[in-house]
Formats: C-alpha cells, sequence, structure tokens
C-alpha cells in the first residue's frame, strides 16, 4: 500500500481513531486493561482504519444527497415548487419511501411521514400494481381509484420517473388527479335518468292500462269511460308538469348567460304571484299575506330575469300551499337586508304547517327528492321545484335559505342584491317595457 494511501486512509478516520485510542487510555490508567492488551487493540484499529475503504470526494457527495438522488432535489426552491401544484403530489425515492408530500397531498390525503413506504398508505391493488412496475423500471399508465380516507375521493393517479431512460436515480412524482365533482355529476346524471324515467313510466303505465280497458271490457260503459277519461286527464297533465319542470330545469343548467336580465321590479312580481294564487289558497281555506311593511319604498328593484323569479316564487308559495295548508295562512314578507357586506332585499315564504324534520333539510334542493313521496305524488308534486328555485337563485347571485322544525311550520328565505341607486332609471315608461 502506498504511503499517500494509507495516508489517506488515516485522515479519513482519524475521529474514530484518536476516539478509541484515548478510550482505551482511560482503560489502562484505571487498570481495567493491561498495557500489551492496549497495543494490540490499538494495533487492530490502525489496521481497521488502514484497511477500510475511503469514500472520494463525488461519492461522499453523492451519499449527502441520497441513495437515489431525491434529497438533492429537495431544496426550498423545489419543495415550495411542489406546494404550489393545486393537485395533491407525492415525491418517493426508488424505494417506495416518501420523500415529500405537498401541501395539497395533506390537505386532502392527510400527512405523509418522510421516510414511510408509499406501498404500506394505499391499499388500491391497481394502485400498488403500478407503483411496483414503475419501481422495477417499468411505464405503468395512470389508474383509477377510490380513497375513502380521510374523506372519500375518486383520484386518477398518475406516476413519472424524474430520470429519463434506466436511471431511476431521480426518484417518482406521484400526481393524484381529483376526479370526485365529475364522478358525483355523472352520479347525479345517471340518478337524474333513472328517476325521470321512473316518475314518467307511472303515467305512462296508467294511460297505457285505461286505454286498454275503454277499448275492451269497458267500452259500452258511461259511467267507467267518464271516471277513466277523469284520470287519464289528471295523469296526463302530471305528465305535462314534469316534462315542463325537467325543461326548465334543463335550461337553467345550461345558461350560460344572463343576456335577458332587466330592472325588475320585486314587489311588483310578488304581488303578480299572490293574486296568481288567491284562487287555489281560497279553495283550500288558506289566507295568503303579503307584508312589506319593513320596506323603505313599494318598490324594490333588482337586477334580473322577471319570467324566472316569477316562476321562482310560484314554486315557492305552491310549496307552501300544499305541504303547509294546515296551518291556515301562508306569509310572504319582505325586509331589507345585506349580502355579501351590501344592500340586499330578504324575501321569506312563511307556512304555519307540519313542518319538516331536520335530516331531510339539507336534501330539498335535490332534484326528485321527497321528505314523503305519496303525498308529494297526491298533491300533484314533481319533486323538482325547489331544484329549480336553487337554480333561479344562483343565477341571480343570491342566496337560499331553508328552515323547519316539526310542528313549527317551514320558513324559505331568498335574498338577492339590490340594485345601486345611480343604475336605477326612473323613467317609468322604460318600467313598463322592462316588466311587460
Amino acid at each position: 500500500m502506498r504511503l499517500s494511501a494509507m495516508r489517506r486512509r488515516l485522515v479519513s478516520h482519524r475521529f474514530p481513531l484518536a476516539a478509541a485510542l484515548v478510550l482505551f487510555g482511560m482503560l489502562v490508567a484505571r487498570g481495567n486493561v493491561s498495557l500489551p492488551l492496549f497495543l494490540a487493540l490499538s494495533a487492530a484499529m490502525l489496521a481497521v482504519c488502514l484497511l477500510a475503504p475511503v469514500r472520494t470526494v463525488s461519492e461522499r457527495r453523492r451519499a449527502a444527497s441520497g441513495t437515489d438522488g431525491v434529497r438533492a432535489l429537495e431544496t426550498a426552491p423545489f419543495a415550495a415548487a411542489l406546494d404550489g401544484i393545486p393537485d395533491p403530489v407525492l415525491l418517493i425515492d426508488r424505494r417506495g419511501a416518501v420523500r415529500h408530500a405537498n401541501l395539497q397531498y395533506q390537505r386532502m390525503l392527510g400527512a405523509m411521514r418522510p421516510g414511510a413506504s408509499v406501498q404500506i398508505r394505499f391499499r388500491s391493488p391497481e394502485v400498488l400494481e403500478m407503483i411496483q412496475s414503475a419501481l422495477a423500471g417499468g411505464a405503468p399508465g395512470p389508474v383509477e381509484f377510490l380513497e375513502r380516507s380521510p374523506r372519500e375521493h375518486w383520484f386518477l393517479l398518475s406516476i413519472s420517473a424524474l430520470a429519463s431512460g434506466a436511471d431511476r436515480r431521480g426518484g417518482f412524482l406521484l400526481h393524484f388527479r381529483d376526479l370526485s365533482e365529475l364522478r358525483r355529476a355523472e352520479r347525479m346524471r345517471t340518478d337524474f335518468i333513472a328517476n325521470a324515467s321512473h316518475e314518467l313510466r307511472t303515467p305512462l303505465a296508467s294511460l297505457a292500462g285505461f286505454i286498454e280497458t275503454l277499448a275492451g271490457p269497458a267500452r259500452d260503459d258511461e259511467g267507467a269511460r267518464d271516471r277513466f277519461l277523469a284520470i287519464m286527464h289528471e295523469q296526463a297533465e302530471r305528465m305535462s308538469r314534469l316534462i315542463d319542470d325537467l325543461l326548465s330545469l334543463s335550461r337553467f343548467e345550461t345558461a350560460l348567460g344572463r343576456s335577458d336580465f332587466a330592472r325588475v321590479d320585486l314587489i311588483d312580481i310578488l304581488v303578480h304571484v299572490v293574486g296568481a294564487f288567491q284562487p287555489m289558497a281560497g279553495r283550500n281555506d288558506i289566507a295568503i299575506a303579503l307584508d312589506r311593511a319593513a320596506l323603505p319604498d313599494d318598490r324594490v328593484f333588482i337586477h334580473g330575469s322577471r319570467d324566472e323569479l316569477i316562476q321562482l316564487f310560484e314554486n315557492l308559495v305552491e310549496n307552501a300551499i300544499k305541504y303547509g295548508g294546515d296551518g291556515g295562512r301562508v306569509e310572504i314578507i319582505a325586509t331589507p337586508a345585506e349580502l355579501g357586506g351590501m344592500p340586499a332585499t330578504s324575501i321569506e315564504v312563511r307556512d304555519h304547517g307540519p313542518g319538516i324534520e331536520s335530516e331531510h333539510i339539507p336534501r330539498l334542493t335535490e332534484r326528485f327528492y321527497r321528505v314523503d313521496v305519496e303525498t308529494s305524488r297526491g298533491k300533484q308534486g314533481t319533486g323538482l321545484g325547489l331544484a329549480i328555485v336553487k337554480h333561479i337563485v344562483t343565477r341571480h347571485e343570491g342566496r337560499l335559505t331553508i328552515m323547519s322544525r316539526p310542528g313549527e311550520g317551514t320558513r324559505v328565505y331568498v335574498i338577492f342584491p339590490a340594485m345601486v341607486a345611480d343604475n336605477v332609471d326612473q323613467n317609468p315608461e322604460k318600467d313598463e317595457k322592462t316588466e311587460t
């Protein structure tokens, strides 16, 4: 062995060699180790240091940066770049150990301890197979999987090597694309089609049955014919209402702009709706009252569509009469309010009927959701009224709140932003054109 090599090895291992000699010297001084044993141990330590391999500067740099080169990437700018990605991202080394989880990953999937195995974190066979394939040098395609913890999310997971070719020292980047909203929308569309088909199938089957009966056994039975024709007319009206509501809902969901919006008088719309429902309320012995005393003016202008707002309040008042009519009265109360710190107008439609259990309230605006299916169908409800209301309120940048307790009736609040005073045109001729 060359003298220079021996010197380099001794210098490289000087600290452990010095520590061992000091320790052995202390033991000799205390009499725990004899001098010959001390010399033998020192010679052994010296031989170990001379025979131990010495890493070059480049090797020591690679060791300091990690055996797979991932730590070299874990500089502050690189970690900040990963944290700035809006999707969950996970950085792992070539052994599958986690090196960095960005902020979005921690928010959606929980914290991930550095050094933990990524294959222990996920239980999906497809995910594990994809990771194992990538670690083995393959190029697997993305996989879709459902993650239930800490919350249910659908993800499209893809894995990319941070070094090209056969070199995998740079580790791998796992990218999680959140598909939850897309999956929920698909499920809603599927449920919508199924529910709409079911709602239409029932009256169609009824019509087909009565037509077959009238064409056969009841051909000459005038009493049965009149009774069946009345039922058929009722079922046809039910289908017509359902189709109208479906078309309205589709129109609001696909509406991209608000080109038909103009200045409309909210109080005038409420007066119109109350007058339209007076006959229906009278048949059911229900009094409808419009209270606008809290408003500073008899006219409240908002930016919106008159037809859509009429449909909104018609749905609310009709629901109050149908399902809350046991209380004998329906109240419509207009009051000043605030929305996002800006002036607004709140319209409350209140009934004094049986009320609704709290667990149903969050789902009332879902399409075809009914608290009591039989009661709703018996009252000629389509299950789409509040879904339409929700879309109209959203299009008008308003807010919808439903409050109810069993035995205390139901209160529905809609709040619309008021028009700025400078934008209110005081030309009465233009008012008449806008509102017709």
